[in-house]
This record gives C-alpha cells, structure tokens and sequence, in this order.
C-alpha cells in the first residue's frame, strides 16, 4: 500500500490511525516475529517517556530465555545484516547531560531492549514538542535501547532537516544528506557505544519498507511495516479512506 499524504486530513484522524497501527504491530510482533523471550507492548510508559511500541527481554541473568532455551541459538539464528538506501555511524557519540533519575523495577528483572515510535503531527508542532521527541530517542540511545523512528510528515519549521538530523545533532554528528524529493523517513538505530543508523528515505505514494529493529548487536527482527499500515488503514471509517485516496 502506497504511503497516503497526511496533511489532506486533520490531527484527530492521524490519531486514530496512530492507535490502529501501533495495535497491529503490536500483534504481529508477538504472532511469532520476535524470538522465544521477548515481547512487545503498546504505549506503556517508561520513565516519564511514552514510546508507541515496546519490545522488553524476558531472559534471566544466565542468559537464557524466558522459556529455558539458551540465546546465544537464537543470535546465531539472526537474518544478515541488515542494509539500507542510506547509513551513517557516530563511532564516539557525545551525548548530552541528562538528569540523574532512580529506576525502580520488578525483580522478574525485565529488561527494555528496543522500542517503536510512530511520529504524530503533535510531535512536530512546537520546538517544546519536537525537543521532547529528541530527547526520549537520544536517552534511549544512551541507555544502549534500541530504537525505530517513523516519521510519515515532511519537515516542518521546527526540524526543517528532518527529525533523524536533530537526533544527529544531539550526539554530535553532522548532518546526514537525504533526499529533498523523499522527505519521509524510517530510520532504524542500532545502539552499542557508538550508534548506527540505517534510513529509508520516502516520498506520498512511495511504498512502506520493512524496517530492522534491533533487540542486540547480532540480532534483530524485520518489522512488516507494510502488512501492518494497510491492516491499519483499512480499520479507518470508509469516508476518512476516501478522503486519503481521493487524486489530488
């Protein structure tokens, strides 16, 4: 299913979609996606932060999963390498102060590994806003979480290079040049000292790409973004449809 412009429409319906999706990508995560001891949930708070979808690891401090079966199978199970239309390394990040916060957790000991998060035109509507989503995906970063970013909205005012360049910016990297016609953008990272990003670039119209997302340094799972966004689309009211596929 080709991308829809999202501007034709108003905030309310994007969130809509919003909660659709993240419920389809939830369910087809844990549908047999993620390996034996993971799991993925939706909009669950973790430390005053709200991710979209995340994906914690049930293993236990001998480095087994939550079933008994040890990980290292599962690793070396892992699909290649992932690849991507552009990539870009920050070897050393240099990531801001942060306050220092107590974590209190269960002693079942699960672990945050990764996250999703889906970018909403509130995200992007004030410098507050858009500092608050860099923020979130850089302490991410810096606590070695792994994280997808999807942003379906061009630049706006507030990140005019593109949400991945304020990101960018914060650990102390250069710019990353995409391009301008293609102003969509996933971007996977893959945090482990220094950070890895793998971006695909996309313009209206333009199909969705399946997109890594990391749970270790050898190990990640492919998110079907495509399966999930059409599954989502169609859950809209048929009028909100026609509205985003009426031609221009």
């Amino acid at each position: 299913m080709p991308i829809h412009d999202w501007t034709r429409t108003y905030a309310g319906a994007f969130h809509a979609f919003h909660l659709a999706w993240i419920a389809e990508l939830q369910r087809a995560l844990n549908a047999g996606l993620l390996p034996r001891g993971y799991y993925a949930l939706g909009e669950q708070v973790v430390g005053g932060a709200v991710p979209d979808v995340l994906a914690p690891d049930r293993r236990g401090a001998a480095g087994t999963a939550s079933g008994g079966a040890p990980l290292e199978a599962e690793a070396a199970a892992a699909s290649a390498y992932p690849t991507a239309t552009i990539t870009a390394v920050a070897e050393a990040p240099r990531y801001p102060p942060r306050p220092r916060v107590v974590a209190v957790r269960h002693r079942s000991g699960d672990r945050l590994v990764a996250l999703i998060d889906i970018v909403s035109p509130g995200n992007q509507s004030d410098a507050a806003e858009v500092g608050a989503l860099v923020e979130k995906t850089v302490v991410a970063l810096s606590k070695r979480i792994h994280v997808l970013l999807i942003d379906l909205h061009p630049p706006g005012s507030f990140d005019p290079l593109g949400l991945h360049n304020l990101v960018w910016a914060e650990l102390d990297q250069a710019p990353v040049k995409v391009p301008v016609d293609r102003p969509l953008a996933f971007v996977s990272y893959l945090a482990r000292g220094r950070v890895e990003s793998f971006i695909e670039p996309r313009a209206v119209g333009e199909r969705l790409p399946d997109m890594p997302l990391f749970l270790g340094p050898a190990l990640h799972v492919t998110v079907p973004l495509e399966a999930t966004y059409g599954a989502a689309f169609a859950s809209l009211p048929a009028h909100l449809r026609e509205e985003l596929e009426r031609p221009l």
